[in-house]
C-alpha cells in the first residue's frame, strides 16, 4: 500500500508567509508598505474576527495584483521560487519530506497560497500542489478566486477532490496553524 504526505507551505515547510514575501518581491518594499497602510482597516477587521481570511485575502490580491499581466506574474513567480524557497525552508521538515520521497511516498503541498510562486520549485522537487486558484481573464488577474481559499476545512475538501485517501495505508500530515487543524485529522 502507498504512503501519502500532506504538508502545509506557509510557516510550516516555508518559514515565512509566502504571500507577503512574494508581494514584497513583486512590488518592492515601499509599494508594499503603502499597500499595507491602505489595507490596514481590512487587516484590523480580520484580526478582530469581523471579516473572514478569504475576504481579507481577496482584498489584498485585488489591491496588489488586479489587472496585472498573468504571464509576468508567472515569470516573477518562477524567479521568486528559485531565489527564495530553498533558502527559507524549515530544514527539519524538509529532511522529513526528502526521507518520505526516498521511500516513494506521494507528496502534496496543501496551501492557502497560490501555486504560481511555488510551482517551479515544487516541480523541480517532484511535489504536487493543491492551492487557492486565481481568476485570470484575458491574461489579466481579476483579484477574484476560482476556488475557495484553501484553508481549514477547504483543505480537506480539496484533498478529497483530488486524492482517494482509502488508497493509502499511511498518511503523514505536517501543519502548525489553525488553518491546518482539519487536515491534521487525516493522519493515519
Amino acid at each position: 500500500m502507498k504512503t501519502l504526505v500532506l504538508v502545509d507551505f506557509d510557516k510550516t515547510l516555508y518559514k515565512k508567509d509566502s504571500l507577503i514575501e512574494f508581494t514584497k518581491f513583486y512590488k518592492g518594499n515601499f509599494y508594499f508598505l503603502i499597500g499595507f497602510i491602505n489595507l490596514f482597516p481590512t487587516l484590523f477587521k480580520w484580526k478582530l474576527g469581523m471579516i473572514s481570511s478569504e475576504v481579507t485575502k481577496q482584498k489584498f490580491i485585488t489591491y496588489f495584483f488586479k489587472g496585472e499581466d498573468y504571464d509576468l506574474f508567472i515569470e516573477k513567480g518562477k524567479t521568486f521560487s528559485n531565489k527564495n524557497i530553498s533558502k527559507n525552508l524549515n530544514t527539519t521538515i524538509w529532511k522529513q519530506i526528502k526521507n518520505h520521497q526516498e521511500n516513494n511516498a506521494e507528496i502534496y503541498i496543501v496551501t492557502a497560497s497560490f501555486s504560481e510562486w511555488i510551482l517551479d520549485w515544487s516541480n523541480k522537487n517532484s511535489i504536487n500542489i493543491i492551492s487557492t486558484k486565481l481568476e485570470v481573464i484575458n491574461n489579466k488577474i481579476t483579484g477574484n478566486f476560482t476556488s475557495k481559499n484553501c484553508n481549514g476545512i477547504e483543505k480537506v475538501n480539496r484533498i478529497k477532490e483530488k486524492i482517494v485517501l482509502e488508497n493509502y495505508m499511511k498518511i503523514y500530515v505536517y501543519g502548525n496553524g489553525k488553518g491546518d487543524l482539519e487536515m491534521l485529522q487525516l493522519r493515519k
